[in-house]
């Protein structure tokens, strides 16, 4: 009997996401089956019930997808699910909540070409700011630009907000990252100064830089920005820049240069959940990885 790949989209929000179901479809899964508002009791035995009702070679042809948009939540159910299978009932699982995991890889996964492109020598000893910061796509590229080497500042209009992210930061990926407040342009433009990478992860509407304060950064620096509705988080970075020169010294990387890549990385991905031949479980280094390698 031929077996139909089936993939459970699993979320604790109210909604699962439009998104990743249309990029699950595309991907090639005969059907995708959404749940939403799961409680982290109910997820396991959700994943019981996907594991056992198809036998062991059933199981090949079944994955979980873990969204949401608790990047802790989203972190315990993926090992929980780990924790849940065993021989032969093994199922491939991804987590990515709200697309952070694959935006935050993609985006960082820019930055660190576009340094080795442009004279920095990759993010190895680099000084990183993270504007804006506190949502899980910059909290998540904070763990993956240290993992990288690099000295990571990220930043919140509250010192308490910035705070609460480092640490639930270093809790979920034993990395260390410095809190700092940013609530105005003068000091974003500071903290600028002081980085040779930064990454504008602020919510939409959010202006970071000027285009005065980037004329006067100098470089080489790499900026970029992950949001695509305007205005720009960073002033004069248009959405198809792919290392652009916008000011003096200063290489951009826009929201639609990082989006393709994160589009690309989860269409990869979602095609090796389909792979019967190998069981895989996709975190955010998974990730990472995955759009490095698509970058060559």
């Amino acid at each position: 009997m031929e077996r139909k790949d089936l993939l459970h989209l699993i979320s604790a929000d109210p909604q699962v996401s439009p998104f990743d179901v249309n990029m699950a479809y595309d991907a090639g899964f005969d059907a995708v089956i959404p749940y939403s508002g799961v409680s982290e009791k109910e997820f396991v035995p959700l994943v019981q019930d996907a594991m056992f009702s198809r036998g062991p070679r059933g199981a090949q042809h079944t994955a979980i997808f873990i969204g949401g948009s608790s990047l802790s939540l989203s972190l315990r159910m993926l090992e929980a699910a780990r924790k849940s299978f065993f021989d032969p009932f093994r199922l491939s699982v991804m987590v990515d909540p709200r697309g952070a995991f694959t935006t935050a890889a993609a985006l960082v996964a820019k930055v660190r070409k576009a340094s080795k492109d442009h004279g920095l020598g990759g993010l190895k000893g680099r000084r990183v700011a993270v504007l804006g910061g506190t949502g899980t796509v910059g909290r998540v590229a904070a763990a993956l630009a240290v993992r990288e080497g690099a000295q990571v500042v990220l930043t919140s209009r509250r010192l308490e907000g910035a705070q609460e992210a480092v640490d639930e930061v270093r809790g979920l990926f034993g990395t260390q990252v410095e809190a700092r407040q940013a609530g105005s342009e003068e000091v974003f433009a500071k903290l600028a100064s002081e980085a040779e990478v930064v990454l504008a992860t602020a919510a939409v509407g959010v202006k970071l830089l000027s285009q005065a304060s980037l004329q006067k950064l100098g470089g080489p620096r790499v900026v970029a920005d992950v949001n695509a509705v305007p205005p720009a988080g960073i002033e004069g970075l248009k959405p198809h820049d792919d290392g652009t020169e916008i000011a003096p010294g200063v290489f951009g990387l826009g929201p639609l240069a990082v989006g393709d890549l994160k589009f690309r990385t989860e269409a990869a991905l979602l095609g090796t959940l389909r792979d019967p031949d190998q069981r895989v479980v996709i975190d955010p280094q998974a990730a990472f990885e995955r759009a490095t390698h698509l970058l060559g």
